[in-house]
């Protein structure tokens, strides 16, 4: 194969001895090259003379590796025979084979941890914009609409996300029938990302439903379950109403002089943690005066929340976090994070901090009127019927082998505080500002429940509350279009294949009916991308349109078997990790927003065009880097 030209030195301007091969097949010469007090050094050159220094002649393309270990070989004996010494020879192929194995071995590693990057290379994305990836672009409070909107445009359905150099890309998928097999059909063969189960850990402690996977997750499930349903969640409304009628009492006094711009967002911050403490703990945590100082609980929270929605906590959580949190313990961890000295971390402590504390002096408090009796019970706010009593009486106090433990249980309803109280905050703002922005709806739906209430004689059940048709359609339609939670994160357990109702077309050019998902595959699934989707609710999937809920709703949501535990959508999710409380902020949106609405109207300010929803784990509203969203309220 290989024909050999000897040269002397000053065939390559003097720079050493060496030794030309012509490749046939190549058409061109690999020359190895002495040179003083250098390496040897190789090239391949289109000419068949060398002249001059060979460094300056243009490449070729290099032989195949075969070529290249034949041509090595021989190139060791010719070096003999050319009188170099066996140490130099030795000596800078030492070196090379060295250099060669270390970048085999990098390239196995790398191959082997982006296994998956191979099986799912061949889906579409947006284009690497870091040496991050795209990854923190969804999270980013600034552009994560923007690129949201990109996706969307672009690449529909499903499409690749990439990630920092040497990790595997990700997975976003909105297309309804994938998420119907990751959340119902195939529900076992996804789970949490591991960065997710750490957090909630460190949060909300090692038992809370969060926390949990496998076996003892779906224990829990199965006795908290019930107490989220119809017949404990029939206590609730009385609590709600009587939160709601404080609430309008402060805003009332507050415009009593004509239509007053009030910050919207502290108020809502501040009722949807009365309504969780009222229904859900039994205590109040907010009296909701206007002079009153507001639970720090709440302020700590939002802030909390925004400081895990920065791009650099979410690539901390999901690159840094789960490796840090296998060296110890979840306390452990904690301690280290105590000596982290960031601002951002700092937030997050008092956020845990202050979750902690409030959950467990409210579970002593509720257990031990428990012991003392129904008279202790009958003076607490709630009178004994929110969900922490019945929990404590009814798995707790309970001699059984099932029994609940006090560590498990308060992990249980830190929880609830930590979830419940900013998503049905964010929904309440949510629904307030569009019913400000569509003031032909907010007067249809005042017409529609002071009508019902005229019939029911001023008092309007909730039964008859839950029917009111205006009402239904602008609560399903809030949720909808504006989900509080904008993604939600899985990982494959297990090597599987998602199905598409809507095709899309890789990037060899042919069409795609499904995705290969490998075990470990990370997946975005797009609450908001499926909940917008034009290809299932119709060309004006993007507008804010109550009516498409008074009528027959499209036949394509039925037809790509969309997903979701409520109303055919993905806000709550569906499966066996649904949301447990999706019941109880209907009880408590739907009772707040007609006692509301009757009392009192909404208006834009002249800051709403400055009011933005950035993206987060939960949306809230801001102004000027704040939050906060001001209102023109008048006495309706």
């Amino acid at each position: 194969m290989y024909e050999t030209e000897r040269f002397q030195k000053t065939d390559c301007a003097n720079v050493g001895t060496g030794i030309a091969y012509y490749d046939n097949y190549h058409q061109g010469f690999l020359v190895y090259v002495h040179v003083h007090h250098l390496p040897w050094w190789k090239h391949s050159f289109d000419n068949t003379r060398l002249t001059g220094n060979p460094r300056s002649v243009e490449r070729v393309k290099r032989p195949n590796p075969l070529s290249r270990i034949l041509l090595s070989t021989s190139m060791i004996f010719e070096a003999l025979s050319a009188k170099m010494s066996m140490q130099q020879v030795w000596g800078d192929f030492g070196y090379k084979i060295l250099g060669a194995i270390a970048i085999f071995l990098l390239a196995a590693f790398v191959r082997l941890k982006r296994h998956i990057q191979v099986a799912i290379g061949n889906i579409p994305g947006p284009k690497s914009r870091s040496l991050t990836g795209n990854y923190p672009l969804l999270h980013d409070a600034d552009k994560g609409w923007e690129f949201f909107e990109e996706i969307n445009t672009n690449y529909g359905s499903v499409c690749r996300i990439t990630t920092p150099i040497g990790c595997n890309d990700m997975l976003y998928v909105a297309d309804p029938l994938a998420l119907n097999h990751m959340v119902r059909r195939d529900e076992h063969l996804f789970d949490d990302p591991p960065e997710i189960h750490i957090m909630l850990q460190m949060v909300l402690g090692n038992k809370g439903l969060g926390a949990t996977i496998g076996a003892e997750h779906h224990r829990q499930r199965k006795f908290l379950n019930p107490i989220f349903g119809t017949a404990y969640l029939r206590h609730m409304p009385p609590l709600f109403f009587e939160v709601s009628q404080r609430f309008i009492a402060s805003l009332r006094t507050l415009c009593a002089d004509g239509p007053t711009e009030i910050d919207m967002s502290h108020w809502g911050t501040r009722v949807s943690l009365e309504f969780v403490g009222q229904g859900a703990m039994g205590f109040s945590l907010d009296s909701l005066a206007i002079d009153a100082k507001p639970n720090l609980y709440g302020e700590d929270l939002k802030q909390g929340f925004v400081a895990l929605s920065t791009p650099a906590a979410r690539l901390a959580m999901k690159y840094f976090l789960p490796k840090i949190a296998n060296i110890r313990t979840p306390a452990f961890n904690r301690f280290l994070l105590n000596l982290v000295p960031s601002q951002l971390v700092k937030i997050v402590k008092n956020f845990v901090w202050e979750l902690d504390r409030n959950s467990k002096e409210m579970f002593a408090m509720k257990k031990q009127a428990l012991v003392a009796g129904e008279d202790a019970l009958s003076s607490q706010t709630s009178k004994g019927k929110d969900l922490m009593t019945a929990l404590i009486r009814e798995h707790v106090l309970v001699d059984r082998e099932d029994r609940v433990g006090e560590e498990e249980a308060t992990s249980h309803f830190r929880t609830l505080l930590f979830a419940a109280t900013d998503t049905s905050s964010s929904a309440i703002l949510r629904t307030i500002l569009l019913l400000a922005e569509h003031p032909v709806v907010q007067t249809r739906l005042r017409e529609e429940i002071l009508a019902a209430k005229s019939e029911s004689d001023g008092d309007l059940s909730y039964e008859k509350l839950l029917a009111l048709p205006l009402l239904d359609a602008v609560y399903r339609e809030t949720l909808r279009l504006h989900p509080p939670a904008s993604y939600i994160d899985r990982v494959a357990i297990k090597d599987t294949v998602l199905p598409l109702a809507f095709p899309i077309i890789g990037r060899d050019g042919k069409t795609l009916k499904e995705i290969i998902v490998p075990k470990g595959t990370a997946i975005t699934m797009s609450i908001v991308g499926v909940n917008r989707s034009t290809d299932v609710w119709g060309h004006d999937a993007l507008e804010w349109k109550p009516e498409r809920w008074l009528n027959e709703l499209p036949a394509s949501i039925k037809g790509s078997r969309m997903p979701g535990i409520y109303s055919n959508m993905m806000t709550f999710l569906d499966g066996k990790r649904h949301c447990l409380g999706y019941r109880y902020v209907q009880i408590e949106l739907k009772i707040l927003i007609s006692e509301m609405i009757c009392a009192l109207q909404f208006a834009p300010s002249d800051k709403h065009s400055q009011i933005s929803w950035p993206m987060a784990l939960t949306h809230s509203p801001f102004v000027d880097s704040k939050m906060s969203m001001p209102l023109k309220v008048s006495l309706a």
